[in-house]
């Protein structure tokens, strides 16, 4: 009965897990939302105060927002701008899209919240991912290579894939025999 509950219990968490992240997402574009209301011409006065209020939770929350967007594998979008350095030269510099979540420019606010919203519609799929057996018995049928996936390496480079197929299939090996084992045993 233990087992039982506890086998329920990770899907479950895993679901509340990543839908808390998409929640947390979907604020932050809320919030993001309130402060280009008060950035308009035509913003009331009350917007113009919620829009100081949503620019101040941004500032706090910008890491946190980038740190979720990043952690589920999607890019934070780079742009490049030349720099003035003096005496008529100009330096290209590199800026991320989601730490300038406040800067009001078109080519920069656009992709940084499609990168947010591409996040939030993520993490809500491995949400609903958490209740499907197939996902289960393919994560327990691949397991080395989501381990593998799990300790960052998202990409295998074709020098290493051998390695991982080499230990996918003794993986795989060890398991048929376990479970043979097991099925003699119960006999």
């Amino acid at each position: 009965m233990k087992n039982l509950i506890f086998i329920l219990i990770i899907p479950l968490l895993r679901a509340l897990i990543y839908y808390n992240h998409a929640s947390y997402l979907h604020t932050a574009l809320q919030w993001h939302d309130k402060w280009l209301d008060g950035k308009t011409d035509d913003a009331t006065v009350k917007e113009k105060e919620v829009s100081q209020k949503a620019q101040k939770w941004i500032q706090a929350n910008i890491l946190e927002i980038k740190h979720r967007v990043i952690n589920i594998g999607v890019e934070d979008p780079a742009f490049t701008a030349m720099e003035p350095v003096g005496l008529g030269f100009g330096q290209q510099r590199n800026y991320s899209g989601l730490d300038n979540l406040l800067f009001l420019n078109v080519k920069i606010l656009g992709p940084a919240r499609n990168a947010i919203l591409q996040a939030e519609g993520t993490y809500k799929t491995q949400a609903m991912l958490s209740f499907s057996p197939l996902y289960w018995i393919e994560m327990i049928i691949f397991l080395p290579r989501e381990i593998i996936k799990m300790a960052g390496f998202k990409e295998i480079s074709r020098k290493f894939q051998p390695i991982v197929n080499t230990v996918q299939l003794v993986y795989w090996l060890v398991m048929i025999f376990y479970t043979v084992n097991l099925i003699i045993k119960n006999k």
